[in-house]
């Protein structure tokens, strides 16, 4: 099938079958939404084998930027120990980073760590990284 400008369009890739082939590019480039979407594709293997070690490398690559939703995300591997060691300090600094720009999942991440530690770890939690809002840096 070929796109208004004569090139050919990949329609396996448009199904979500088969990678973009610009993807890796863009996201090896540093563009954070391809880091996102390459993180994505790993962690539920959509046109790539699951792996979910690669999927982290991604969602990092895009939480170093700023990307609130890959925040979470990596957040949440962490959490729930998905494909990483469960890391609830990891977990809860990036629910904060996410929850400081509006991320409503990253907040409600934060109240089920601090509701699963004691009171002494989850203070701990909460000096060092905050409760979501821009007043801690964790960097």
């Amino acid at each position: 099938m070929m796109a208004n400008g004569g090139e050919s369009l990949d329609l396996m890739a448009l199904a979500g079958i088969r990678m973009p082939r610009d993807l890796r590019e863009r996201a090896q480039a540093g563009d954070p939404v391809a880091q996102f979407n390459m993180a994505v594709r790993y962690a539920e293997g959509i046109g790539v084998q699951r792996d979910y070690l690669e999927a982290a490398k991604w969602y990092g690559a895009a939480a170093d930027q700023g990307d609130a939703p890959a925040q979470f995300n990596l957040g949440l591997m962490f959490y729930q120990g998905t494909g990483l060691p469960k890391n609830l300090d990891y977990a809860y600094a990036l629910f904060s980073l996410a929850a400081a720009q509006g991320d409503a999942r990253a907040q409600a991440g934060m109240t089920a760590i601090l509701a699963e530690v004691s009171e002494r770890e989850a203070a701990e939690l909460v000096a060092a990284h905050g409760r979501g809002d821009a007043t801690v840096s964790t960097h």
